[in-house]
């Protein structure tokens, strides 16, 4: 069994609906969809992490987006602000939902944003990955990030890394990023790692997230 990380590219940057509203109004930026939800009558149920300013504004664009049902804003953490919301299916996201049911592939949150789209995590054999890969092709720009062996029995934190996250953490402690005060910069280990500085602060913090978690909450 494989797992493997890919990042999406919906036309125009959003999937049509709640997607596309939070997208284009200013002063809004996605950082993950944290958990989504098909219901029985085919509309959608997802919890939106969120940066902002202003919470009224996200409140605003929800209220002028015809295709959401209820939703409600959670402001936590002290930088984030979460968006519960209700609403009608959205074609292009149900029909990567449904590649994914037809393959049996296991999709795991969050669904990170990133300036090449949306990074989603995808468990399954290697040849219904395959397939499924060829299907969402046909409606996105779909790019591999990385592809590696799924080991469900290996336990504690560094377990719930995927290996480019591990090469990511140990090229930062290596460089003396987590040195008080800090020997190096997202640009150096960008350059370690053959990659850009936001993804590199992107794996760093997904992989901390993930530490965190495995730690507090096992």
């Amino acid at each position: 069994m494989k797992v493997t990380e890919v990042t999406l590219d919906p036309p125009g940057g959003a999937f049509p609906g709640v997607d596309s509203t939070l997208a284009g109004t200013e002063g809004i930026t996605r950082d993950a969809v944290v958990n989504l939800e098909w219901m029985d009558d085919g509309s959608l149920s997802a919890l939106y992490r969120i940066a902002t300013d202003d919470p009224a504004t996200v409140a605003q664009a929800l209220d002028g987006d015809e295709t959401v049902r209820k939703y409600e804003l959670l402001e936590m953490d002290g930088e984030w602000l979460y968006a519960f919301v209700h609403a009608d299916r959205s074609d292009l996201m149900g029909e990567l939902l449904d590649i994914a049911d037809e393959y049996t592939l296991l999709v795991d949150g969050p669904y990170q944003w990133t300036e090449a789209g949306v990074r989603i995590t995808v468990a399954g054999r290697m040849e219904d990955i395959q397939r499924a890969h060829a299907r969402a092709s046909e409606h996105f720009d779909l790019t591999i990030d990385w592809l590696g062996q799924y080991e469900p029995g290996h336990s504690g934190p560094l377990a719930q890394l995927t290996d480019r996250q591990r090469e990511a953490l140990e090229a930062a402690y290596e460089l003396g990023f987590y040195q008080s005060p800090r020997d190096t910069n997202y640009e150096e280990i960008a350059a370690r790692l053959d990659c850009g500085p936001s993804a590199a602060n992107d794996l760093l913090r997904r992989a901390e997230s993930a530490l965190v978690a495995a730690v507090l909450d096992p």
